[in-house]
């Protein structure tokens, strides 16, 4: 059985490597401010979150900033994870 950092480990490389496959490398947001979380962070969150049975971006935020902010340092505030959360 894994580890939850190694569950959370996994999705990420997973996911980023199949959103490199489907991009081509291109960023999935090219307009507005620079995004500190890249986009297979925050896919990886709310893949996570979902396995938790956490389903709304308020709680995903809170969950990996009590619990995992060690593995995402540049979590912002909540208002700006939803935003790119919904990007």
């Amino acid at each position: 059985m894994l580890s939850m950092e190694d569950f959370i480990t996994a999705v990420f490389c997973c996911v980023d490597d199949l959103l490199k496959e489907v991009t081509n490398g291109k960023p999935m947001r090219s307009r507005g401010f620079q995004a500190s979380l890249s986009d297979s962070e925050v896919i990886t969150m709310e893949i996570v979150a979902e396995f938790q049975g956490i389903d709304t971006d308020k709680g995903i935020w809170q969950y990996f900033r009590r619990h995992w902010f060690s593995m995402f340092p540049q979590m912002k505030s909540r208002s700006t994870f939803v935003h790119f959360a919904l990007a």
